[in-house]
């Protein structure tokens, strides 16, 4: 089994030298072992968008948040993804939910296995595409590819379960309030070309103030001109680079007190905040503003790149 597994590793490696993924594959770490012990949240699309899985139901006397009700198609997707450690023993299903147009879903490889796990997830989509056919429905069901996620540490896996439990109450708030989660293109904003999501009519508020915190700054210190911030009534506005800068606009977060982030990555079409943002963002208390685009490869933050957003931060606090 070693030498089989071995084998295909190389063979990997020979076909696709300068690749960090099969085929099958969206987005993955360049140099990791796919065979090799691990936890992954893997996120599957249907195709087209389209919402064949089932259909999102409001909170109602029987289920306190909204909840997902499964097509007859969504329930064979689900049984195929928990029937996934009957074909490899190797893998434990930690936890799924199944959305009207995709699915996340977290799996453990408890020991080495023998073939890459893109090949897991492509066997995965032949079952439901055998389903597919039993129905009468057309094929493809998902889209090609998958996403995944590497797991880096045990609090991860509770923060990974707690986002995709979340899914249908947040796909419910952003039904709800649209135009907050609405991407915006070829905006200008402060004489610069961006893209933004949120409420853009925080831009109209009288006082608009930047927060920038040196990191030179204790602890005492950046409280004390969090207090300064927090107290005058204003918008915030920073790319929250620096520690000072996060626990700043972290605690404006908590207090209710709206803030215009500047991000460094760009939004797809089907971004979305996480966390804290989410909901602030429902409540018109988040406007998300980048200029650059969206990418889904790690980029590390530059230098010159930290003082263009802190420069826009400035102009948005400055404009008139």
């Amino acid at each position: 089994m070693d030498d089989k597994r071995n084998e295909g590793r190389k063979q990997w490696s020979r076909n696709h030298p300068n690749v960090d993924a099969t085929p099958s594959m969206k987005r993955r770490m360049v140099e990791h072992d796919y065979y090799g012990r691990g936890i992954y949240l893997i996120t599957l699309c249907v195709d087209k968008r389209v919402p064949r899985l089932g259909t999102l139901c409001g909170p109602d006397s029987s289920h306190p948040q909204p909840w997902v009700n499964l097509s007859p198609l969504g329930e064979s997707v689900r049984n195929e993804w928990l029937g996934i450690p009957r074909y490899y023993p190797q893998i434990k299903v930690l936890a799924l939910t199944v959305m009207p147009d995709n699915l996340h879903g977290i799996l453990f490889v408890a020991e080495p296995l023998p073939v890459h796990l893109g090949k897991v997830i492509t066997g995965f989509k032949v079952g439901c595409n055998r389903a597919v056919r039993e129905l009468g429905q057309p094929v493809p069901l998902w889209e090609p590819g998958y996403t995944d996620g590497v797991l880096r540490g045990k609090s991860q896996l509770d923060r990974w379960k707690a986002y995709i439990n979340d899914n249908p109450r947040r796909l419910w708030i952003k039904r709800q309030h649209h135009e907050f989660f609405t991407v915006s293109h070829h905006l200008t904003i402060a004489g610069a070309a961006v893209t933004a999501m949120g409420n853009h009519q925080l831009l109209q508020y009288p006082s608009i103030l930047q927060v920038y915190c040196s990191r030179r700054l204790n602890d005492e210190e950046i409280a004390r001109e969090g207090d300064r911030l927090l107290c005058q009534g204003a918008v915030l506005v920073s790319p929250a680079i620096s520690p000072g800068e996060k626990a700043i606009m972290n605690r404006a977060l908590e207090a209710g007190v709206p803030i215009i982030l500047i991000t460094d990555n760009g939004f797809s079409e089907m971004s979305k905040p996480g966390g804290k943002l989410f909901d602030a963002c429902a409540a018109g208390k988040v406007l998300l503003i980048s200029k650059n685009a969206h990418h889904n490869d790690y980029q590390p933050l530059t230098q010159e790149r930290c003082r263009e957003m802190n420069a826009l931060a400035r102009a948005i606090a400055l404009q008139p």
